[in-house]
C-alpha cells in the first residue's frame, strides 16, 4: 500500500468531504495512473475527467499548466457537490487505509519497519 493513501486519511488531513468518501468507499479497481491533473503521472480514483478523456492522455497540458487548466472545472464542479475534475490522489489498497492519527500511524510503520529488519538480521 502507499504510504501517502494511510496519511490521506489521517485525522489531521483536511481534505474534502467528497474527497474523503471517495478515499472510504474505494476499491483496489477504480484507480489508474493518469496525466490530466498535473502533466505528470501519478496514481488516482478513478473519475469522469479521467474516463472521458483517458486517464493518459497525449493532450494533457505540460507540468504545471494542467493544473491551472483544469482550475475553473474543478471549482465549477465541487461547488455543485462533484469531484468529476478533482484530483483524487489514491493508491490501490485504500480501503485497507485506517482513519487514525499521523502520529499512530508513523509510529505503527515504524515498529512494523523495526520488527521486519530485526526479523531480517535473525534470519
Amino acid at each position: 500500500m502507499q504510504i501517502g493513501t494511510d496519511y490521506l486519511k489521517t485525522t489531521e488531513l483536511t481534505i474534502t468531504p467528497m474527497y474523503r468518501a471517495r478515499l472510504d468507499a474505494a476499491h483496489d479497481d477504480e484507480t489508474a495512473l493518469t496525466n490530466v491533473f498535473t502533466g505528470r503521472p501519478a496514481r488516482g480514483l478513478m473519475n469522469r475527467l479521467m474516463r472521458e478523456i483517458g486517464p493518459l492522455a497525449a493532450e494533457a497540458p505540460a507540468f504545471p499548466i494542467a493544473g491551472g487548466a483544469l482550475a475553473p472545472l474543478k471549482q465549477a464542479a465541487e461547488s455543485q457537490g462533484s469531484a468529476d475534475f478533482s484530483s483524487l490522489w489514491s493508491g490501490q489498497a485504500a480501503a485497507l487505509a485506517k482513519p487514525m492519527g499521523a502520529f499512530d500511524l508513523t509510529r505503527a510503520l515504524a515498529e512494523d519497519a523495526l520488527k521486519r529488519l530485526g526479523q531480517l538480521a535473525a534470519g
